[in-house]
């Protein structure tokens, strides 16, 4: 993993869109339609009309958020761009903020926002040129009050008028370090800059229930790796970060009472700190923030935290999680670039496991990466200028101008309004209006069961729907294993696939509905056997995990086991492949990964054919893999010369565990050397 997850401070990038849709959901969709249940795809229009909902004062309550009556209460909604952004460009744009809030939340079109995040960006507040992080600070007091006078205040008014929840999100993530180191110390002047960001924001909208503060959006490095529940010094980073942040919530808490959301270091990818210790003081949430380039998404587990710590571990068990930004858009780039198949439906599926997982897509916007909107009225409709330096085009001269919803199986717009649409109705505050209150009538049990696959790994059942009379409305079915909950699936999808599962053995596979109110039915069920297992091969023979001989190619991100593969902050980038070798040039930094994402208990050594520039390399790498963590010099007797050897490592010797299906091989840089590393081959026999 490296560098920002997603495009939102440049103006430019455009790659082909594809059009083709899953079956299944285009089916359900047309049905819905037919019903009148949703709207057809098309062009959006802004409209006046807007239901919403009650926004009362939320609190926490263990894992979850409540209302002050005690209902359990999950928000659900979209990102937009910096209000500043959106308003200087909105000539060329087609809307200003205000219109682009009214857009999203028009149920007479079908849109459903539960809930706004408000990206408020130093680079805008201070007017600098998008693209990098600012210098720090990056504004001053004056800027800022200006900033909220004529940008912000009216996105927070017209968001409590629309009844929805307002993010207001301290959107600093490039270019800058929070600590200086994985022991410290922390970044002060950062921390002034912050500190003086809530000591203005924080009072301005204190009395405000529909408002949510979310104190600092994407902490870089020093980045948290592993799952810091197991591992000392990813534990020690997230203590480290508990130094840099209590400060901020300290501040926050002197002035307002309106629930606080935490990031991590590591680009918010590792909530699951929050297991070690959490921050001190009074209803706070923890954020998250994937998309389908990160290792996590390679193989759909975002629990596993051990996976680069990008798994949440479960924490939303413990702490309310709010996972701020997800999105896709098929060739959008390295970490947004992915499919509705391939990342978007398993995420949404993910995201509904809990009622206490809270979510907003990036990013309802038809400019900032990955996009949910097009704008058919422009010539150019990726660019929409230089926001502070150079000119805008009059795009739009009569505003606003209409947005077209992004559709097909690379693009997630539809994919985003229709779920809106489906859960309308589910875990609203209030006792009834809109929020199921005085539903108590069960959906019908799911029938028809049926296995349309299996695997030596999985099986994969259908089902006929489920119906609801009670007025909620269906939300979610939700799939056991041997009568453990497994994972849900949205209201308009009948069939899912169960998977780590162990070859040659039988399942009790079973299938409830939920409807918006809460109420379940009993639950459907069938046995189902997994096929026999594949050893996948004899054991003793080599299993070659990349040999870097450009098929497939080092920048293409997958390996010779057709897994992901990547590196990054590197001299040289993340790498560059001459000659079937992988060069790696580091100074203080770096990190390297191959995704293995199977049971390798077949092998038990694990050989880098490597070679350096100096020799002795082996003192700058940390190795990590299936949950051992150390210097490579630790878990080898070899060395690294600077002629090509092979450098064994005693997997069983170094901890390894072999057995997990979700293995991975990392490597990173950080320990303070510099040097070049060179790799020909990785292979375990």
């Amino acid at each position: 993993m490296s560098g920002n997850t997603k495009q939102n401070d440049t103006d430019e990038s455009t790659e082909p869109r594809s059009t083709a849709r899953s079956t299944s959901r285009r089916d359900f969709l047309r049905a819905s339609v037919a019903a009148g249940g949703l709207a057809a795809f098309g062009s959006i229009a802004v409209s006046e009309a807007s239901a919403g909902i009650p926004t009362p004062w939320l609190h926490r309550d263990g894992n979850l958020i409540k209302d002050p009556s005690g209902n359990t209460v999950t928000l659900r909604g979209v990102n937009i761009a910096d209000p500043k952004r959106i308003d200087v460009t909105a000539q060329a744009r087609g809307m200003n903020a205000v219109q682009v809030i009214d857009m999203l939340t028009d149920e007479n079109n079908d849109w459903y926002s539960r809930m706004i995040r408000v990206p408020v960006q130093p680079v805008d507040i201070g007017e600098y040129e998008p693209g990098s992080g600012p210098p720090i600070p990056a504004f001053t007091q004056s800027e800022l009050e200006s900033y909220m006078d004529d940008h912000l205040d009216a996105v927070v008014q017209r968001c409590g008028e629309r009844g929805v929840y307002c993010i207001i999100d301290y959107h600093r993530h490039r270019d800058v370090r929070w600590a200086e180191g994985q022991t410290g110390p922390v970044n002060t002047d950062l921390q002034d800059e912050v500190d003086m960001f809530w000591d203005t924001v924080a009072p301005r909208y204190a009395d405000q229930s529909h408002v949510m503060y979310e104190v600092y959006n994407e902490p870089q490095e020093p980045g948290m790796w592993n799952d810091p529940t197991t591992t000392d010094w990813v534990a020690d980073i997230w203590r480290l970060w508990l130094e840099m942040g209590q400060p901020w919530v300290d501040t926050i808490r002197s002035h307002a009472d309106n629930l606080i959301l935490m990031g991590s270091p590591s680009w918010s990818q590792s909530p699951e700190g929050a297991l070690v210790e959490e921050f001190s003081g009074s209803d706070i949430a923890y954020t998250y923030h994937i998309y389908p380039g990160h290792n996590s998404s390679a193989s759909n587990d975002w629990e596993d935290a051990t996976n680069n710590g990008e798994g949440v571990a479960h924490m939303y068990e413990e702490a309310p999680l709010f996972v701020t930004e997800f999105g896709w858009e098929e060739n959008a780039g390295q970490y947004i670039g992915g499919t509705d198949s391939g990342f978007g439906q398993p995420f949404l599926d993910w995201l509904e496991q809990s009622d206490a997982i809270h979510w907003t897509a990036w990013c309802g916007d038809p400019v900032w990466r990955p996009v949910m909107f097009d704008r058919p009225f422009a010539d150019d409709e990726d660019s929409v200028g230089d926001p502070y330096n150079g000119t805008i085009p009059e795009d739009c001269p009569d505003r606003p101008c209409e947005w077209e919803l992004t559709t097909g199986s690379g693009y997630m717009g539809d994919d985003i309004k229709n779920t809106l649409a489906d859960l309308r109705n589910d875990g609203l505050p209030g006792d009834g209006n809109g929020g199921g209150g005085d539903d108590t009538t069960s959906p019908t049990t799911p029938s028809g069961l049926s296995v349309s696959e299996t695997t030596s790994s999985s099986v994969s059942v259908s089902w006929d729907a489920s119906s609801d009379t009670g007025g909620s409305g269906l939300s979610r079915y939700v799939v056991s294993v041997d009568g453990s909950r497994d994972h849900t699936v949205s209201a308009g999808t009948t069939e899912t696939t169960v998977s780590e599962l162990s070859a040659e053995t039988s399942y009790e596979i079973g299938v409830r509905a939920v409807d918006g109110a809460g109420n379940e039915s009993d639950t459907g069920s069938l046995t189902a056997t997994t096929d026999a297992g594949d050893d996948g091969g004899t054991p003793g023979d080599g299993l070659v995990i990349n040999d870097y001989d450009g098929d497939p190619a080092w920048s293409s991100n997958t390996n010779d086991l057709g897994q992901w593969c990547g590196a990054g902050s590197f001299a040289n980038g993340s790498g560059t492949v001459s000659n079937g070798t992988l060069t790696l040039e580091y100074a203080n930094g770096g990190w390297f990964q191959e995704q293995l994402n199977q049971s390798i208990t077949d092998y038990s050594t694990l050989i880098l054919r490597a070679s350096g520039a100096s020799g002795g390399e082996e003192s700058d790498i940390s190795f990590e893999m299936g949950g051992a963590n150390a210097l490579l010099s630790e878990v080898t007797s070899d060395s690294i010369t600077t002629s090509a050897s092979d450098v064994v490592v005693d997997l069983e010797a170094a901890g390894v565990d072999r057995t997990s299906s979700s293995l991975a091989l990392r490597l990173n840089f950080w320990q303070g050397g510099s040097g070049t590393l060179d790799i020909e081959e990785i292979r375990l026999e």
